[in-house]
């Protein structure tokens, strides 16, 4: 078996943030390269019911799966946010089987919390949760959220992580020593790589070009986990020629 790969809209940042394209324009020249899923970017989006049913129109007619990443936070000042049913009305609608957040101002699992959260996941059965780590300490740090995902598993909540491969130098972490401690929840990865400039200030890099062993950090993880790249590619010209390079390089790993 080998793993599935597809690919994050930020490749195509460029030409989505000019408002030039919409993201589901994309998605036939992702299928022809033979990715086999898509993640869409919530700010992409710029008329959401529009969107959403024309993405999963072509989706369909593609049979390409789509996750959701959305740029807000489970938790607000301690508490669940108050959009998180939305998002997941948003998934459903565009046909999503994954939504994609950032932990936010965690504080705990009061019961009122793991009632209310409980409750949005057994209304959408078929939605993933999962949560990404950030460029923050707190949202950011392997130990924390894995304690976070054991007391989530033991509440009876099916949380999962996302494995951004490159957030975890921007807080000092090892990537391949983040692997570890998260194998066991990781259910899906972001490949992206950094790398220090002539001022000493991090930034992307293609996978082979910076400080993360991409190959070492995929290796930590079962076939069965999904990876996506995700980091800007510039022009769709541009971006394709990446994909089509890197999609080949992983396979490889």
């Amino acid at each position: 078996m080998s793993r599935l790969i597809g690919v994050n809209t930020l490749v195509f940042n460029k030409e989505l943030l000019e408002g030039k394209k919409k993201q589901w324009e994309y998605l036939k020249d992702i299928k022809e390269l033979e990715f086999s899923f898509v993640e869409i970017r919530r700010e992409f989006i710029r008329d959401l019911e529009s969107e959403f049913k024309e993405t999963k129109k072509q989706a369909s007619a593609l049979n390409l799966p789509l996750f959701y990443s959305v740029p807000s936070v489970l938790f607000e000042s301690g508490k669940i946010n108050p959009q998180l049913k939305q998002y997941f009305k948003e998934a459903v609608e565009m046909g999503a089987s994954q939504i994609k957040l950032t932990l936010g101002q965690y504080e705990g699992f009061s019961p009122g919390i793991i009632h209310k959260l409980k409750g949005i996941m057994e209304e959408f059965p078929k939605i993933q949760l999962s949560i990404e780590n950030d460029q923050s300490r707190d949202g950011g740090s392997p130990e924390k959220l894995s304690a976070l995902i054991v007391t989530a598993h033991e509440k009876k909540l099916p949380l999962k992580i996302t494995f951004d491969t490159g957030n975890f130098v921007y807080i000092q972490e090892d990537s391949e020593k983040a692997a570890h401690v998260l194998q066991d929840f990781v259910h899906y990865i972001h490949i992206k790589n950094v790398k220090r400039n002539q001022k000493g200030e991090l930034e992307l890099a293609h996978f082979e070009t910076g400080v993360v062993n991409i190959p070492n950090v995929l290796s930590s993880f079962p076939e069965g986990v999904p990876a996506a790249i995700e980091y800007p590619c510039g022009s769709k010209d541009e971006a394709m020629y990446v994909l089509k390079k890197q999609k080949e390089q992983i396979e490889k790993y």
